[in-house]
C-alpha cells in the first residue's frame, strides 16, 4: 500500500473513532498502522470495518499499556460503532455490516 492510501485510509478510520483519536494523539498514526498491516477492510463501509478492528486490536494487544481514559474512550467508540454495525472476521479481512433496522427501533 502506498503512502498516500495509509493516510487517506487512517483519517476516513479517524472520523469514527474521535475520542480514542483525540486521546491518543500522535501516538493513533503509529499504532494504526501497525493494525493496519495485519487487517484488510471490505464491504460496503471499510472505515467502519477498520475502525472496530482498530478498537478490537488497541483493547487485546500487550505492546502498548492504556492508561484508564484511552481505554474508556476506545470502548466508548466501539461500542457507538457496534450498536449499529456487527464486524464479520475471515482471516486478515474484515466487514462491518449493519444490523437489521427493527433492531435498531428497539434499542439492540
Amino acid at each position: 500500500m502506498n503512502d498516500a492510501a495509509e493516510v487517506d485510509r487512517l483519517w476516513k478510520t479517524a472520523k469514527f473513532l474521535p475520542r480514542t483519536v483525540r486521546l491518543l494523539g500522535t501516538r493513533y498514526r503509529s499504532l494504526f498502522l501497525d493494525h493496519a498491516k495485519h487487517c484488510r477492510p471490505r464491504g460496503e463501509a471499510p472505515a467502519v470495518a477498520d475502525a472496530i478492528a482498530f478498537a478490537d486490536f488497541m483493547l487485546r494487544q500487550e505492546r502498548v499499556g492504556l492508561l484508564d481514559s484511552e481505554r474508556r474512550a476506545v470502548l466508548g467508540d466501539v461500542r457507538a460503532l457496534r450498536r449499529r454495525f456487527r464486524l464479520k472476521r475471515s482471516g486478515a479481512d474484515v466487514e462491518a455490516r449493519e444490523k437489521w433496522k427493527p433492531l435498531q427501533w428497539i434499542g439492540l
